[in-house]
């Protein structure tokens, strides 16, 4: 059977069996000769068949028991801030209302103001009145100042420009005394005579175009051009475009 061991059984076996058949049968030679003394004495044999017990296996070794993880530590947690308190609002005092003479003393006082303030305010507005009406005057008679300068100025610079149309008139075999004729004359910023018309005649042709040859007959005149230069303005209003009356004295009644 599984888990007995038989040959230890089988040698005690056959051991018994040979001291057996020695008691039974007796030994060869010995029989005839020698009786027994004694008989045999029987001896009941029994087989035993003893399990033979083997060791037990050892118990497996307890697998160790896995380190428990570490439990995380908890986070500490934020200490609540303390909440100010309120700081106690200072207890207010109950102003006192102004007596009646500080009533009367604030209003004098207010109203001497406003009327300073008025009085200044007028001051002020008559002198700016003052200063504006003699700007005013000033340049008024700076500008009569520049009138009658510009004035003298023109009237020399016609003066010349009869001179000079007088001195280059020819006089026609019609003209009489009393005859005029108005030309409109343009001028360049040079001096130059750009170009001459009758504005208003005579009523005789042949003086009329006397008049237009001895303007044209100029060409230039140089001392326009340096007023030209000199004084643009003057020039501008006075003498880009003109119109000279041409009314000789010297001639036949």
């Amino acid at each position: 059977m599984p888990g007995f061991t038989l040959v230890p059984a089988l040698v005690s076996l056959t051991l018994h069996g040979i001291v057996l058949a020695v008691l039974l049968i007796g030994l060869p030679g010995l029989s005839d000769t020698q009786p027994l003394k004694e008989p045999p004495r029987v001896i009941h044999a029994k087989l035993v068949v003893e399990p033979v017990r083997s060791k037990p296996a050892p118990a497996p070794k307890p697998a160790p028991k896995p380190k428990p993880k570490p439990k995380p530590k908890p986070e500490p947690k934020p200490e609540p801030k303390p909440v100010p308190k309120p700081e106690p609002k200072p207890k207010s005092v109950p102003k006192k209302g102004p007596t009646p003479e500080e009533l009367r003393r604030k209003k004098a006082e207010d109203a001497a103001k406003a009327k300073a303030e008025e009085q200044a305010r007028l001051e002020a507005l008559q002198e700016e009145l003052q200063r504006q009406q003699e700007d005013e005057l000033a340049a008024a008679l700076a500008s009569e100042d520049a009138m009658l300068e510009e004035a003298e100025l023109v009237s020399s610079y016609q003066d010349l420009i009869v001179a000079l149309v007088q001195r280059n008139w020819t006089r026609p075999p019609s003209a009489r005394n009393g005859m005029s004729a108005t030309v409109g004359v343009e001028m360049l910023p040079t001096g130059e005579i750009h170009n001459a018309y009758i504005v208003e005649g005579s009523g005789d042709e042949a003086f009329d175009r006397s008049a237009i040859r001895a303007v044209k007959g100029l060409g230039r005149i140089d001392e326009l051009g340096e007023l030209g230069r000199q004084n643009p303005a003057v020039f501008e209003r006075q003498f880009r475009k003109f119109n000279f009356v041409f009314k000789p004295t010297d001639l036949r009644r």
